[in-house]
């Protein structure tokens, strides 16, 4: 079966038509907002995942994610100047997003580089250093927070967290709304010519989409996708550019008068190395969701090829979340995360579920949105490094202004697929790969 074939093997290698067909793998967050943005423009947009929307397997998808433009690099403060105010006031961004404030334990100089890069792009914030006796005496819920080995703590008032799931899914229903047509199915390859040319996908259920500009927003799983479509063209191949890497979120409950106490807390995110994680503000039933800042690989072998990469797991323990005993070392590095961040406020509370978020790391942690410049019509916009979700209002805009060749020189060139730009410094620094998923699957039995 073929879908969306182009009305010319002309059209096809045009590709650069505003209001040709696109085809784009992938309703996560910059998969959906680029059908969103594509939509309305009356560009023609097919959007494939594996399942309904919002996906529970994609990095995209979760309870809640930290909304802030508190950026030391400028070039992603600019996009954020733009997603800001949409989180704050458009109607289909504004129901998800809490402007309750964060607070950042951090020894490095995060906070004044950008405090420094708000008063360079001209912003208008009121992000402060608090004392830790102060931030103590303010919210009583941080009475007992591992502060060790800091004097102050960066307060931003401006920014909060957003309930990712709902948000996501109200983004993909709009491109829907807007005409995009989505379609469930699973990728298994690139539809290439002969002479390496993109035309379509195919899926594993057997049927093959086509359109004149495929778009691969596939996150943590497009180097095994890139490598499995063509095993002996390295060219085609992602290489050292992206790595799959995994990372663990985990929620808890508060219940009476504990959850009244962290009514009112912002977002804490402490960079310390006796906690290093954050903790998001509490939801109205009394959940709170945490992250350990940390991520780790998975090595094995893809069988198309025989190379060791680093691969999605296949069972859902290893993607969607679960209330089964889970790993020791992540429940040992769950409990020293909350512990550190709320102390003895948090020291009885259980920990109800776990999941491992997967998502593509480039080595600077800038994004990866660019032309694959050895398959013509093919794009690659990933590399969301843990980073990318709070851009969700925004991202797609760009994505399509690379598909048009209309995007700005400064973020093609950071964007590239091979990258030119920017000081070397990570755009997120906090979540560095910390081991394998190998070396600690042992110890449970998962599948």
């Amino acid at each position: 079966m073929t879908v969306n074939k182009p009305a010319s093997q002309a059209d096809a290698r045009r590709g650069t038509q505003a209001h040709s067909s696109v085809l784009i793998v992938g309703a996560g967050n910059f998969g959906a907002s680029a059908a969103l943005h594509f939509a309305k423009q009356g560009t023609p947009v097919t959007l494939v995942d594996t399942a309904h929307y919002p996906n529970p397997r994609a990095a995209s998808h979760d309870i809640n994610k930290i909304v802030r433009d508190d950026y030391p690099d400028t070039l992603y403060m600019e996009l954020l100047r733009k997603a800001m105010p949409l989180w704050r006031k458009d109607k289909l961004y504004s129901p998800w997003y809490h402007e309750v404030g964060m607070l950042r334990a951090d020894p490095s100089n995060f906070g004044d580089k950008s405090m420094q890069a708000y008063r360079e792009v001209g912003i208008a914030n009121d992000s402060r250093y608090m004392t830790v006796e102060e931030v103590r005496e303010r919210w009583e819920a941080y009475s007992t927070s591992n502060f060790d080995g800091l004097s102050k703590v960066l307060y931003n008032p401006t920014v909060g967290f957003a309930e990712a799931d709902k948000a996501l899914g109200a983004v993909v229903q709009a491109a829907i709304d807007a005409g995009t047509h989505y379609e469930i199915g699973e990728m298994s390859s690139l539809a290439l010519s002969p002479t390496g040319e993109c035309r379509g996908i195919h899926l594993k259920d057997g049927r093959t989409l086509y359109a004149n500009q495929i778009l691969m927003a596939t996150g943590a799983r497009t180097p095994a996708l890139l490598a499995q479509s063509a095993p002996g063209n390295k060219d085609l191949h992602i290489g050292d550019r992206l790595v799959a890497t995994g990372a663990v979120s985990f929620h808890a409950k508060l219940h009476g008068a504990q959850k009244d106490k962290f009514a009112a807390v912002p977002v804490l995110k402490n960079c310390m190395p006796q906690v290093k994680g954050e903790g998001m503000s509490i939801l109205p039933d009394g959940t709170i969701k945490f992250n350990c800042d940390m991520c780790f690989t998975n090595y094995q072998t893809l069988p198309a090829t025989g190379e060791k990469m680093s691969l999605v797991p296949e069972s859902n323990f290893f993607n969607t979340w679960t209330d089964r005993k889970f790993l020791d070392f992540f429940e040992r590095r769950a409990r020293m995360t909350i512990n550190g961040l709320y102390g003895d406020e948090v020291k009885n509370v259980p920990i109800d579920a776990y999941r491992m978020c997967w998502d593509a790391s480039t080595p600077t942690h800038d994004f990866l949105i660019t032309a694959h410049p050895h398959s013509q019509n093919l794009y690659i916009a990933t590399g969301g490094s843990f980073h990318g979700w709070k851009f969700l209002p925004v991202i797609g805009d760009y994505i399509v202004q690379l598909m048009e060749g209309t995007l700005g020189a400064e973020l093609t060139d950071r964007w590239a697929w091979d990258k030119k730009g920017g000081d070397g410094h990570s755009a997120n620094p906090t979540y560095q790969v910390v081991g394998d998923l190998q070396d600690w699957t042992d110890d449970i039995e998962y599948a």
